[in-house]
């Protein structure tokens, strides 16, 4: 875990499933990406990087905010 005044990087945790679905079927956060994940591709990805965190102690991190204690994002649409 990695800490900032406003944000923890962390590990993934089953309540960051459904945003990270969202974030990932979103069409303009997906922009510049081959293509839209679906749910499935989402859930597999995240097991993925809650495991090398685990294996390794490094990855792709779970990113929330210190103040509510959120994985959240926002659309830039």
């Amino acid at each position: 875990m990695i800490a900032t005044d406003r944000l923890i990087l962390r590990n993934w945790r089953p309540s960051d499933l459904e945003p990270w679905i969202a974030m990932n079927a979103d069409p303009a956060v997906m922009e510049h990406f081959p293509a839209v994940q679906t749910p499935a591709e989402s859930e597999a990805m995240l097991f993925a990087n809650q495991a090398r965190i685990i294996d390794k102690g490094w990855g792709l991190w779970a990113v929330e905010r210190r103040g509510d204690g959120a994985f959240s994002w926002a659309s830039p649409a």
